[in-house]
């Protein structure tokens, strides 16, 4: 399967090189071979890690076989495996003693003088072999102690004692020394005609000191002729092990004294790597998704693995972004953008600081959109200097830069101050289509690209359409959910269902149908006086739940006159008829339609940007007016929550002086005065929230002198504290 994730090993398959290692292998191979035949050769094979040493070692020892006919055997040691110099001497010596007593069983069984002889010689360096090896380890060992022991403060005396003797043992032998083994043993080799390649790899995994004894056995003490030593290795790696473990200035320095010659693994040529990517990212698509990337997508895609691929230096980086990829998209398919998604994972694996950066400042961003939160400027400051450090490249051209980031991050630029670069704002367009699409940018899908859930300050996908579906096919059962909605608040102190409108966008509702459209409609005007009593917040008008609201029924109205003008007229008239929400519908959306029809006030609007027109407007208001009269419409408003905004409304439908008479006859009992005077209050921002009470607005209904003087009259009464307030409101509104 493609989703399967790629354990990462070498490759031993020819069949899967995809960057010529095995045509590397072919070439270097007969070199390597010669090398063994003189007198001992040191050869670095040199690249970072995950460059693919180890793959093309794998084929080297493929190619390296077919010299045993030569009498070239290859021996392979992971010296990180082993545990101390000892174990590491056997490693080495063990095999080619094995090797001469397999050559030693081949000629016993030959007959001859000549065979006899090869005999004799192959015995002889096998048993030198097995006398040389623990001699030589015990030496290191003690050798390494030693030197370790004369660092002050560094270990008891006892050891030290322990490990003189050790060493004492070593100048004084009983037998042959290991320098006087050493050279009849390459006498003997030299004699035979046997030749070794020993690999030593994964150098680049040891610690300082284990690197230190590696290096010590190659070049002082192993250094047998016909033995080529084939050592891989990430050089800087190793060069700083060394440097640790040496205490020396220059580990590199001290590198080359002991290999002799190096072959570096050559990058990739430049489109190799984007290629394999490209071409796997496409499998993983098309098996998670069931059908192949095409068009815009597939451009998009790459785009991305053009400009974000520009990073990737070695198979292995491949690799880890391509599993990343594997074990993620699978379970969010439906809430993330394949082509973001893949941008997100290259440049986790390619610039993981960035992808930090990208996180916190979705993360932040994602709260400025839905207004749950806001940032300081200092804090702004901080973030765009760390991204111009993150990315100092300027231009187009550049996949390192600002510039090309804010492609598909929004709200960057490039610019000089700091604050600047991050959190500007995007055109709604822009943003719808970042939601529709869930892209990275997208404030309600962003989280899936790190954290495979969505974020918490927004409804996720499922449950939003499954609202837009009710309005299909049960708007009551929509009012219900709606009304639910407004009764949960999110961590901010919001509720969900102004999440709900904000969702509810020119985009969204562009792609709705004439029955969700009517349904949503009708929610709207059955439950919004309940919204309105939830939400009791004061805010600027823009801002206010019930603007919002407005702003989605006038979405819904002119995307529904474009479908089928004659259901728009009746879902108006639906409205006016039987909206529960009478408070709303006359406090707050006909009569903006007043005012947008010049009908109130002086700021109508061009007839080209009313939602309804004025035949299906005048409907609504004979509706209205004739409700708005019902004696069982009146026993209700004290209980609204906005009444100051149905009386209004009411003045302004009616024409007339209908609500003035029932505010005169609601204020005839001190409790409906005192009452109507505080839903009369407006209110002001300054170093606090303020609730002033103006004489406009009281004058409207009631006269302002008689009204004062009654305030006046009521302030030693049972409502002593309330008449306090109200004439701290008035004076409040004086200034």
């Amino acid at each position: 399967m493609t989703t399967a994730l790629d354990s990462d090993r070498a490759l031993e398959n020819e069949a899967e090189d995809q960057f010529g290692f095995v045509g590397m292998a072919k070439r270097l191979a007969p070199s390597i071979i010669e090398a063994s035949k003189g007198d001992g050769m040191v050869i670095g094979l040199e690249g970072r890690w995950g460059s693919g040493k180890t793959s093309l070692l794998n084929f080297l020892r493929s190619e390296l076989e077919g010299a045993q006919e030569q009498g070239i055997y290859t021996i392979t040691i992971a010296p990180w495996l082993n545990g101390d110099a000892s174990s590491l001497v056997s490693s080495l010596l063990d095999p080619i003693s094995a090797i001469l007593k397999s050559q030693e069983d081949e000629l016993a069984a030959a007959n001859g003088e000549e065979g006899s002889a090869a005999l004799e010689a192959m015995t002889e360096v096998g048993n030198l072999l097995r006398d040389y090896g623990p001699k030589t380890a015990r030496r290191i060992a003690s050798v390494a102690n030693v030197a370790g022991y004369f660092v002050p403060g560094a270990q008891i005396v006892g050891g030290v004692m322990q490990a003189g003797a050790d060493a004492a043992e070593q100048v004084l032998p009983t037998g042959p020394t290991p320098s006087e083994l050493k050279r009849q043993i390459s006498q003997k080799i030299q004699d035979l005609d046997v030749g070794f390649v020993v690999i030593l790899d994964d150098l680049d995994r040891l610690e300082p000191e284990q690197a230190v004894e590696v290096v010590r056995l190659v070049r002082s003490v192993a250094d047998f002729p016909r033995v080529a030593y084939l050592m891989c290795y990430d050089r800087e790696v190793l060069a700083q092990a060394l440097k640790t473990g040496l205490k020396v200035a220059d580990g590199d320095l001290f590198l080359q004294k002991i290999v002799q010659l190096t072959f570096s693994i050559p990058l990739p040529e430049p489109f190799d790597l984007r290629t394999q990517f490209l071409d796997e990212a496409k499998a993983i698509y098309a098996e998670v998704t069931e059908s192949d990337a095409e068009g815009p997508l597939l451009d998009d895609l790459k785009s991305a693995v053009d400009r974000e691929g520009m990073g990737l230096s070695t198979p292995r980086e491949v690799k880890l972004a391509l599993n990343s990829i594997r074990f993620v998209f699978p379970q969010v398919a439906d809430d993330v953008y394949f082509p973001d998604f893949c941008r997100l994972h290259l440049i986790k694996t390619t610039n993981f600081k960035l992808y930090q950066w990208l996180e916190l400042y979705l993360s932040v961003r994602s709260v400025l959109v839905t207004g749950d939160a806001s940032i300081a400027s200092d804090e702004q400051t901080k973030m765009g200097n760390e991204l111009k450090k993150l990315l100092p490249s300027e231009g187009a051209d550049s996949g390192r830069s600002i510039w090309h980031l804010r492609r598909f991050v929004p709200g960057l630029a490039d610019v000089e101050e700091a604050n600047k670069r991050v959190f500007n704002t995007m055109n709604s367009a822009a943003v719808s289509e970042a939601v529709a699409l869930k892209r990275l940018g997208s404030p309600l899908h962003y989280r899936f690209y790190f954290a495979l859930t969505g974020p918490k300050t927004v409804m996720p996908d499922g449950v939003f359409y499954e609202l837009l579906q009710l309005a299909k096919d049960n708007p009551n059962q929509l009012t219900t959910r709606f009304t639910e909605e407004v009764k949960k608040r999110r961590r901010s102190g919001k509720t969900w269902f102004e999440h709900v409108l904000n969702r509810l966008d020119d985009e969204c509702i562009a792609a709705l149908d004439e029955d969700q459209l009517a349904g949503v409609l009708k929610a709207l005007s059955d439950m919004m006086d309940v919204a309105l009593e939830e939400d009791g917040e004061h805010r600027a008008f823009e801002l206010s739940l019930d603007a919002v609201a407005n702003k989605v029924a006038k979405r819904g109205l002119s995307r529904l006159v474009e479908l089928n003008p004659d259901r728009q007229n009746e879902v108006v008239q639906e409205m006016a008829a039987n909206g529960v929400a009478i408070n709303w519908l006359v406090g707050k959306f006909f009569r903006s339609q007043l005012f947008q029809h010049g009908r109130v006030g002086d700021q109508a609007e061009h007839h080209e940007q009313w939602e309804i027109s004025d035949e299906v407007l005048n409907g609504a208001i004979k509706i209205l007016k004739e409700r708005v009269n019902r004696s069982e419409t009146k026993a209700l408003i004290p209980s609204f929550p906005d009444v100051s905004g149905y009386l209004y409304g009411w003045l302004n439908l009616t024409e007339d002086d209908q609500a003035i008479d029932w505010v005169k006859e609601h204020t005839k009992s001190d409790e409906g005065f005192l009452q109507i005077l505080d839903h009369l209050r407006s209110w002001a921002m300054s170093d606090r929230v303020y609730y002033p009470l103006s004489k406009e607005s009281v004058s409207r209904f009631l006269d302002w002198d008689e009204t004062a003087a009654r305030l006046d009259g009521l302030k030693d009464g049972e409502f002593s504290e309330r008449v306090a307030e109200l004439q701290l409101a008035i004076q409040q509104s004086r200034h």
